[in-house]
């Protein structure tokens, strides 16, 4: 039987297909990767920034006023009866027994179809001081939800970072639980061995076993742990389950820690709470000004033209210019009231600003020594590592040369899964700590 050769190629790519469908479904995302992908989508950010977007637009209407306003009005009226102003044959009255008027004389002839309508613009002069301070003070609000939003920013990528940071940690916990759960497989199969041979007792077997379970619970526990860290990193990222994620190795060189009075010189400028907090104080001194502009009465000039289709002998264009003063000189001390809101809220503002200062200085000092404190924790950590590393190697050759058990290598092994964990969490931990700083500081390592 011939098969035609078409079916052939299908029959042979078929097992290709899942193949290339899970390369397809498979990622491997970086440190840096995460950063961006935190900030792609996140909900609350996008809200902090339509804040932003919202204050801007707050600028724009606010400046509008400031601008000629230009009014257009129109009226028609249909009238069912003739509106005519008719003085009778003698309304006046005679002379000489002559009637006034001889005969009826129509004064006024009424359209039934009657139109005007008229063009006015008017353009606030006084109101203008109010107007700038309005506008000065809500750019001052812009820039602090913008602040704001940069403070989100720093909190999203750092948390991200976090969970990053983690998931290797936990890495390392699961490395070293199954090497203890090893350990422990050898230690009861020598134990049910002697046990065979009647050199130990029951009973040390049942201890084995209770505690070769307790290193398969943590071994459990650090798994459970790890799954639950990528759970919360797939949902900040908004990666699927669909999707095959692996963590890609974290940089071999870690963060550089600088001296502590760089980060207070550039954390008294850049960092978001105490921008935020100057431009508010900003906004509640321009409130002020607006305030005191209270007082000013309202002036502007205003200019048209109208237009009417009803008196004929009128004309019927008529163009104007005057100006408009409005003084409101007696509104029961309302406007004093709002100067002292101003001024209160303003000196609330000023307050709150060297609060901030003060808080975001002892924040970064307290940061600081946590991260002087992590790195000589790397330093022993580290110098841990590396004697177990040495243990590792020496004992490994003693076991090719018969000197040492296999059990004995495997206690070392477990020794030296323990102390990398520990070292790779103290460098962790020191990157943690330098993380933090940028987090007041208001810039990312």
């Amino acid at each position: 039987m011939n098969i035609p050769r078409i079916y052939i190629i299908l029959l042979l790519s078929l097992p290709l297909f899942p193949a290339g469908v899970m390369a397809q479904e498979r990622r491997v995302l970086t440190i840096e990767e995460a950063r961006e992908a935190a900030l792609i989508g996140n909900r609350l950010l996008r809200i902090q920034q339509e804040k932003a977007n919202e204050s801007y637009y707050q600028i724009r209407s606010i400046s509008a006023k400031g601008k000629p306003m230009l009014y257009a009005s129109g009226n028609y009226l249909h009238s069912f009866q003739n509106n005519n102003f008719v003085i009778p044959r003698g309304g006046i009255g005679d002379f000489l027994n002559i009637p006034i008027p001889w005969n009826d004389f129509t004064l006024y002839r009424g359209e039934r179809d009657i139109f005007t309508a008229g063009v006015l613009a008017y353009q606030p002069i006084t109101q203008l001081f109010r107007v700038h301070h309005g506008i000065k003070a809500m750019e001052a609000a812009y820039e602090m939800e913008n602040s704001k939003t940069q403070k989100a920013v720093l909190e999203v990528q750092a948390g991200v970072e976090k969970l990053f940071y983690a998931i290797k940690i936990q890495d390392k916990k699961i490395a070293e639980a199954r090497a203890a759960v090893a350990l422990a497989d050898m230690e009861l199969y020598d134990a049910e061995s002697a046990f065979m041979a009647g050199e130990t007792q029951e009973v040390s077997i049942l201890g084995l076993k209770a505690e070769k379970a307790s290193k398969e619970h943590n071994l459990l526990q650090a798994e459970t742990d790890r799954d639950n860290y990528m759970a919360d990193l797939r949902h900040a990222l908004s990666i699927g389950d669909t999707v095959a994620l692996e963590l890609a190795p974290l940089p071999e060189n870690g963060y550089l820690l600088l001296p502590e009075q760089e980060y207070l010189e550039y954390g008294m400028q850049h960092n978001p709470d105490i921008r935020a907090a100057r431009y508010q104080q900003d906004k509640a001194t321009h409130g002020v000004a607006a305030s005191k502009n209270a007082y000013l009465p309202d002036l502007g000039v205003t200019g048209g033209v109208t237009y009417q289709g009803i008196i004929k002998e009128l004309p019927e264009t008529n163009y104007f210019i005057g100006a408009n003063l409005t003084w409101n000189f007696l509104d029961f001390g309302k406007r004093r009231s709002e100067l002292e809101q101003s001024r209160s809220k303003a000196l609330q503002a000023s307050l709150y600003a060297e609060n901030t200062r003060n808080e975001i200085r002892n924040n970064i000092a307290k940061a600081y020594r946590n991260a002087r404190q992590a790195e000589k924790l790397l330093s022993t950590a580290e110098q841990a590592y590396l004697f177990r590393e040495e243990e590792y190697r020496i004992k490994e050759n003693g076991l090719e040369a018969g000197l040492i058990t296999r059990k004995e290598l495997l206690e070392t092994k477990v020794a030296l899964e323990k102390a990398a964990q520990q070292a790779y969490a103290a460098r962790l931990n020191y990157n943690l700590s330098v993380l933090d700083l940028g987090i007041f500081t208001g810039k990312l390592p």
